[in-house]
């Protein structure tokens, strides 16, 4: 890593944790209040990811595209950047980041475990297919966890309205039948940018290896995580499977794209794709 790239990293996750913690105690202590302030210092959180990246760049000559630790700084990266845009165009929204900031935190932990170094850019990755493919996989993870985030609301909200005395930090996120309706649009724009994905990918695996298709680990993992959403859209759209049913869908499914992504190749060594940069 480069020494800047270091010094933002660990700024912005001293940062992330701190926003973390302030979103918890607004809502164990329900003191709304506080979420505001929070959403301000994820956005000074990020803006130190965005430098870190910057500062990788200059050291290798190309963005993050492949190894774990590169694809948590930009998967990350697209996921608070998903938070912030979704809480800047509706303040009510803002609470999200109390799902997907854990999230992130966890995931830079795991990535900085892994020793990243600077590497130049392979051969076989210099192609308008992969940045392709990777972008939109960006999107659709970044996607995939708004929907996990936005489960989680609608699953604590839905709890605290069923008590006594509910809970006034929920009164400012949106109404059950809007977050609702939010989680089945955040799994219809990563259904649809997962599959780009896909096909990109399956391009850029016929000029590569010969064939669209070849069931390697990672492939197979992310045909299962497109066919749990593929399923959770029929549910819905055919089973009308709404509100709580729906929210667990989107809180489990997510497991399936980590997997996908990080979890194949923990234990599997023979993945055609490179995830992890030696």
């Amino acid at each position: 890593m480069a020494f800047w790239e270091i010094v933002f990293y660990w700024v912005a996750l001293v940062i992330y944790s701190a926003a973390c913690g302030g979103y918890l105690y607004s809502f164990i202590f329900k003191n709304p209040r506080v979420m505001p302030k929070m959403t301000a210092l994820v956005g000074a959180g990020f803006v130190s990811v965005s430098i870190a990246i910057i500062a990788r760049f200059n050291a290798t000559g190309h963005l993050p595209w492949s190894g774990h630790y590169e694809y948590v700084l930009m998967g990350g990266w697209f996921i608070i950047a998903g938070t912030l845009f979704v809480g800047w165009q509706n303040k009510s929204l803002q609470g999200l980041a109390v799902a997907t900031l854990p999230l992130v935190i966890i995931m830079m932990g795991y990535g900085y475990m892994q020793k990243p170094g600077l590497t130049p850019m392979a051969a076989s990755l210099k192609t308008i297919w992969l940045y392709i493919h990777v972008y939109f996989a960006w999107l659709s993870f970044g996607a995939y966890s708004l929907a996990m985030a936005a489960g989680v609301l609608f699953l604590l909200k839905h709890k605290s309205e069923a008590r006594e005395v509910p809970n006034p930090a929920y009164d400012r996120f949106p109404t059950l039948g809007r977050l609702d309706e939010l989680i089945f649009r955040y799994v219809i724009f990563g259904f649809v940018t997962d599959t780009i994905m896909i096909c990109a990918g399956a391009i850029w695996a016929k000029a590569l290896w010969g064939s669209y298709w070849a069931w390697d680990p990672v492939e197979t993992w992310s045909l299962i995580s497109w066919l749990i959403y593929g399923i959770t859209i029929h549910l819905r759209v055919t089973f009308r499977w709404r509100e709580t049913r729906l929210a667990w869908l989107a809180v489990g499914a997510l497991s399936s794209v980590i997997i996908s992504f990080f979890g194949v190749n923990l234990v599997v060594d023979t993945s055609l794709h490179v995830f992890q940069v030696r």
